[in-house]
């Protein structure tokens, strides 16, 4: 009888025998958004493993943001743990959307939270349709509204059908010290948008028979420049698929260096020369902003140009985008948005700054407004920058050459069969960024914000708005 007694307890108190349960605190910990509660909360259940990896700062820094942006968090329900998932159903107070709150644990012994997430959760009430986009454009602007309120977004939203343009809104600030607000006109940063024009750039020379995807790229750099490995096997389609094998040199010796330093691409050779290749070329994909870099110094090899001169006259100049390029951070460029986020050794926001590159590369850090980002989309699908075929190749899938299924040229692809979305996204510390091209409905969506982690719902709410239009 004692032992039966003793089987129940065990099985009802569940502390025994199954770890205990951090969705519930955890949500009480992102509700309050308290650096230091954060800090504490997340050194002692975070994973080792991940700590040693990214380091408690970076945790802390993302919750920290992704609070910022979502708000207060209300409980709709709990739901059953999967594949080491505990996972709440929860609605973001800023954005009013549903969203299944991850909390993603170790499976072994002490369990520690790897990661968090918030996972789209439509809201299957939303469902009716026959909006008009004067409607849309009502809609956004009390979105804008509330998230301006709420410090939940600064940046910009263009929306447009064609050429005509449905909504286009700043809220925030450009630079908080002085309390200088966004414009329309506002330039900000890309992040990794630029991939784009990198892409393009070097399909604009094969167009003009001066380059082959599958030229090698031992043939247009120097070997100096290579880390140890099968490189003579990386192609220029390696690059633009992000199959090469070369890494990412944001890494730590970027991080610990003078960012002063990086005003051209030859700056930039002892972080990628130093970083082994990750697998032979061509075997699988593995986003690179090494990649990339190199695909920049292959434009200015086979151009006789260098690569902003040459991103200059056959993107920008062609698709008219008078205020768009990669600005040096310590010049006087009027109109540039600064950077902010949360870190978790600031109660205010902090100026990402001194964090970047002082110019942008190949692989991101130029800027833009979306005004000139809209221009871009126009050119781009009335075949003013390409030819329609290379067009076509550059949003087109490529996981015939391992490539990821989402990424053709440069171009993430996405969407539905009868609403192809292709375009970019860019982040960085302090930078948020997307540019959505709708090919079949004609729609193009701009979001750029200067502070972290900001752009995803926003991107959200217009493509729900959007599929409800008739």
């Amino acid at each position: 009888m004692k032992s039966f007694i003793l089987l129940l307890l065990l099985v009802f108190s569940g502390q025994l025998l199954a770890k205990e349960a951090l969705s519930n605190s955890f949500l009480q910990l992102f509700n309050k958004g308290d650096r230091h509660d954060a800090k504490d909360y997340l050194s002692k259940n975070m994973s080792q493993s991940r700590i040693q990896t990214y380091g408690i700062e970076a945790h802390v820094g993302a919750f920290l943001n992704i609070q910022n942006t979502h708000g207060k968090l209300t409980l709709i329900k709990e739901l059953s743990e999967e594949n080491n998932n505990e996972r709440l159903l929860v609605k973001s107070e800023n954005h009013q959307l549903t969203y299944t709150l991850m909390i993603n644990r170790e499976a072994q012994k002490p369990h520690g939270m790897n990661y968090f997430y918030l996972r789209d959760m439509p809201d299957k009430e939303k469902t009716k349709a026959g909006l008009s986009n004067q409607k849309v454009a009502s809609e956004l602007a009390i979105l804008m509204e509330r998230l301006g309120n709420n410090d939940a977004f600064s940046g910009v939203v263009l929306v447009a059908k064609g050429e005509k343009v449905i909504f286009n809104q700043a809220v925030g600030f450009a630079n908080r010290e002085w309390r200088v607000k966004n414009t329309l006109d506002t330039r900000f940063a890309l992040g990794s948008i630029n991939k784009m024009f990198t892409a393009l750039a070097a399909l604009k020379l094969v167009e003009q028979g001066k380059l082959k995807l599958d030229d090698k790229l031992v043939d247009y750099v120097d070997r100096s420049w290579l880390p140890e490995g099968e490189v003579e096997k990386i192609t220029v389609r390696h690059l633009m698929t992000h199959t090469s094998g070369l890494g990412n040199f944001f890494n730590d010796e970027f991080n610990d260096s003078n960012k002063e330093l990086y005003r051209d691409l030859e700056s930039y050779k002892p972080l990628i020369a130093g970083t082994p290749l990750h697998f032979s070329p061509g075997s699988r994909n593995r986003y690179s902003n090494s990649g990339m870099l190199m695909l920049g110094l292959v434009i200015e090899k086979a151009s006789d140009l260098s690569y902003y001169d040459f991103v200059q006259k056959y993107i920008y100049d062609q698709a008219n985008m008078a205020d768009s390029g990669s600005f040096e951070l310590d010049s006087t460029t009027p109109k540039l948005a600064t950077g902010y986020l949360k870190r978790m050794h600031s109660d205010n926001w902090v100026k990402s700054t001194y964090t970047r590159a002082v110019k942008g590369s190949p692989a991101g850090g130029g800027f833009s407004t979306s005004k000139d980002l809209h221009r871009f989309a126009l050119a781009l699908t009335n075949y003013k920058l390409l030819n329609e075929e290379l067009t076509e190749q550059a949003y087109s899938e490529k996981s015939a050459y391992n490539s990821a299924k989402w990424y053709g040229y440069g171009f993430s692809i996405g969407g539905q069969p009868s609403n192809r979305i292709v375009g970019h996204g860019g982040a960085y510390l302090g930078v948020d960024a997307r540019l959505d091209i709708h090919l079949d409905t004609g729609y193009v969506v701009v979001i750029l914000a200067n502070q972290s982690d900001a752009v995803s719902p926003v991107r959200r709410q217009i493509n729900e708005l959007l599929e409800k239009v008739e």
